[in-house]
């Protein structure tokens, strides 16, 4: 993608930048010219991940949820954070109680927006905010879930969703600060990012690795109706391609009999059962022990557990110009040879 004729000397910030998305839009962004993109501020709590020799890397390690909005400023003063144009904000935090999840992931964005506000209020021109299918209520009962395919108008379902919470601040905060606002709800994401909370594609990678160790078959983890379900899953990369293109954009193999309705294994007991075989993998492999305590088992779980279809509409993005397909299959392969460079599975 070439972007120099649309854009002068932008400056990114990325929040959440050690995460799979946060990696990708680094990666998107190091590939456009240095006369597009001046500077790439990169805000994460944990010291960044990658090793790149790259100039334009402005790195900030820093606690969002401890921090106050001066401490954040503060930091962000010594990168120039006041020539600031376009954010990008990742960050996200779990939680199992549903006011809990709300009320942490508002504090992340609401002081990445005041930060924002203070250092860079009048030079920000777009600040683009990635959600997720939670929006639609894939994770609720079936009476909450929208009418498929999901839309980005979709009626909301009732009760809270931090989603909702988090997109009605942004609308706010841009509103009065003259920004335009980019919201993108991407599906399970194909990506890879050492120690990132919630990675569909390191769980799947280190289950089928324990699999073949015990020389057992890569049985389905899911029901019959998940199996037979129709389901989103969306590459880092090409979202990061997307969400860049909208900122430039000036718009707003085993048989096997699955049970119907039960989970054929859940991985949050199996795997913890089988770490010695890890471990005894990453001794002969000479691998990276910790990408055990990478893999989120519950989520993947979770995210096999509901029969119903999930899967979304285009057809906005279409009409006005985005024609890009990323193949599923081809995304998964890339992320786990990407695993492979890593020494998080073997080779």
């Amino acid at each position: 993608m070439s972007t120099s004729s649309t854009a002068s000397q932008r400056v990114a910030c990325i929040w959440g930048a050690n995460g799979i998305s946060g990696i990708a839009m680094i990666d998107v962004l190091l590939k456009q010219s240095s006369d597009a993109w001046k500077h790439i501020i990169c805000i994460s709590r944990r010291p960044f991940q990658l090793n790149i020799n790259d100039k334009r890397i402005h790195f900030i390690s820093i606690d969002i949820l401890d921090a106050t909005v001066d401490d954040i400023v503060h930091e962000l003063e010594k990168v120039s954070g006041h020539t600031i144009t376009d954010v990008f904000h990742y960050t996200y935090i779990q939680k199992k109680d549903e006011d809990e999840l709300d009320q942490v992931n508002r504090i992340l964005l609401e002081k990445a927006l005041d930060a924002c506000v203070k250092i860079a209020g009048r030079t920000i021109q777009t600040f683009s905010l990635q959600t997720g299918y939670k929006y639609y209520g894939v994770h609720k009962d079936k009476e909450d879930l929208a009418e498929l395919p999901f839309i980005e108008d979709a009626p909301r379902h009732k009760g809270t969703n931090f989603y909702f919470t988090q997109e009605d601040l942004l609308k706010d905060y841009a509103e009065k600060h003259g920004w335009r606002y980019i919201i993108t709800r991407p599906s399970t994401i194909i990506g890879v990012a050492k120690g990132n909370f919630m990675n569909f594609a390191v769980t799947v990678a280190l289950y089928a690795t324990i699999q073949k160790e015990l020389g057992q078959p890569l049985l389905f983890p899911g029901s019959e109706k998940t199996w037979n379900r129709i389901s989103d899953h969306s590459t880092a990369s090409n979202n990061a391609c997307f969400q860049l293109w909208a900122v430039y954009f000036n718009i707003p193999h085993h048989e096997q009999i699955l049970n119907e309705n039960e989970p054929q294994i859940k991985l949050a007991e199996y795997m913890p059962q089988h770490r010695d075989v890890w471990i005894r993998i990453v001794q002969r492999e000479n691998l990276d022990e910790k990408a055990f305590d990478y893999a989120t088992w519950a989520f993947a779980d979770g995210s096999l557990k509901s029969a119903n279809d999930r899967h979304g509409d285009l057809s906005k993005a279409h009409r006005f110009g985005w024609t890009t397909q990323a193949d599923t299959f081809d995304g998964f392969a890339q992320c786990f040879d990407r695993l492979k460079q890593l020494k998080m599975i073997p080779s």
